[in-house]
């Protein structure tokens, strides 16, 4: 289960309307279907890793454009979300010719790095939205929740249920009524989360925690490139999507320090199909 260690820094302004507040910490503190913290995952020890890129790549949609791709989001005539004007879903990016990013490329049997910053990974919540929507760490690192925006809001953090588009559990919710306000969250336990917004509820993000240290996602381009060694081996190698149920998997093998891998993934085997 995940470890729950969660660091506030936060103000509550004079004009958040209080009935608006109470709401909220009312939902926060009785989330549904919170799951219970537990102790301390135990994490495996961290070594150092040389940065050096080893595997590179490219990640290609085929069978066509999804249909809520460029989508614009209803954000219900919310006065301060339409003064930032039109809001994209981002559930697809993908380029005219098939690149497609915002996918996760992970190694399997990682090993943890403890040559990495000590500053913690940033989301913010700018503009209605969350600021990356793809994030990925290793086990044991730290990402900083920031509210950049003039307004109220939440962050529900859900482990999700692999295989699912939206199910899973919830494990804490925090509220950021304020600009400015800032919550520091370690995720332990490897796996996929969802950071999403009941205030403003198109809201979501992903953070994929990862055993080690290679982990990486896809650019606008779709192109990838891991930038911690790998020695010379055959690995397992995934690209996972949120819009898909099951990752694609390839057995990739490591020379002289380096490797490519293409993935290649069909339309018609999406959520979106």
């Amino acid at each position: 289960m995940e470890k729950i260690m969660t660091h506030v820094m936060q103000t509550f302004p004079s004009k958040v309307p209080l009935v608006a507040f109470a709401t909220i910490v009312l939902h926060t503190l009785t989330a549904c279907g919170k799951a219970p913290e537990s102790a301390a995952t135990s994490l495996p020890a961290a070594v150092q890793v040389a940065v050096s890129n080893s595997l590179s790549g490219k990640v290609t949609l085929t069978g066509g454009k999804p249909a809520t791709l460029g989508q614009t989001i209803d954000v219900g005539g919310n006065p301060f979300c339409t003064g930032h004007g039109k809001l994209t879903n981002p559930l697809w990016r993908v380029s005219e010719d098939g690149s497609l990013a915002d996918v996760v490329i992970a190694v399997r049997q990682s090993q943890r790095a403890s040559n990495v910053s000590d500053s913690a990974v940033t989301i913010d919540q700018k503009n209605c939205e969350f600021q990356p929507y793809m994030t990925v760490v290793q086990s044991g690192q730290g990402v900083r929740l920031h509210n950049g925006d003039l307004t109220f809001h939440n962050v529900r953090i859900v482990r999700h249920q692999a295989g699912t588009r939206s199910e899973g559990e919830n494990l804490v919710n925090i509220a950021q009524p304020a600009q400015g306000d800032s919550n520091t969250h370690t995720f332990t336990a490897p796996g996929i989360y969802r950071l999403e917004c009941d205030v403003h509820r198109w809201m979501r993000a992903w953070v994929f925690v990862h055993d080690g240290i290679h982990v990486t996602t896809t650019g606008a381009d779709g192109k990838f490139t891991l930038g911690r060694a790998l020695a010379d081996g055959i690995y397992e190698v995934r690209a996972w999507h949120p819009m898909f149920a099951k990752p694609l998997i390839q057995a990739v093998t490591i020379h002289s320090g380096k490797a490519t891998a293409d993935f290649k993934f069909d339309l018609s085997q999406s959520f979106d199909s």
